[in-house]
């Protein structure tokens, strides 16, 4: 992440991040960069605080934690379900009218380029159940290849498209 992020050094962006790059670390050392954080948080880091760890909990409750400048929430849509979000661009703990943390509004609505290549590259992939890292890497490295070329073949071809929706 911190490669991907020097050309927004110093823009007062946001970065937007799955619980596979959501850190404690990275969400100070982006801060120094004049770069936010928001995202989604592995409930089994050692970074969670005992206070969000999931358990049973009721519909829509949110609990909040904060330092300095970060805030995390633990937001239950749905009984016994929890999110867990990080962020260094929220300050309080906002719910709107429909019980949901700002947090989570804001993550939804700048996710969404992870979650379409996630969705785009569940449909063909080539990985397997593998307890192997550099074999999990691999497999990434082929689906993302594969949807990218997939994706250039469609912008030479647009009228792949217009044929396939015309049957």
């Amino acid at each position: 992440m911190k490669d991907l992020t020097v050309g927004l050094y110093g823009s007062g962006r946001n970065v937007t991040t799955d619980n596979l790059f959501t850190s404690y670390n990275l969400a100070q050392l982006l801060l120094t960069k004049q770069l936010t954080l928001l995202g989604t948080v592995r409930k089994n880091h050692n970074e969670v605080p005992p206070e969000l760890m999931p358990s049973k909990r009721t519909e829509y409750e949110s609990p909040f934690v904060f330092t300095k400048h970060t805030s995390m929430v633990s937001y239950a849509p749905k009984k016994n379900k929890t999110v867990l979000l990080l962020s260094t661009m929220h300050e309080q703990p906002d719910i709107d009218e429909q019980k949901k943390p700002i947090i989570v509004l804001d993550y939804n609505a700048t996710k969404g380029a992870v979650d379409a290549f996630d969705q785009e590259v569940w449909y063909y992939t080539c990985a397997r159940k593998t307890r192997r890292w550099p074999m999990r890497v691999f497999f990434f490295i082929v689906d993302t290849a594969c949807l990218n070329a997939f994706v250039l073949w469609c912008i030479k071809n647009p009228q792949w498209k217009d044929h396939k929706r015309s049957t």
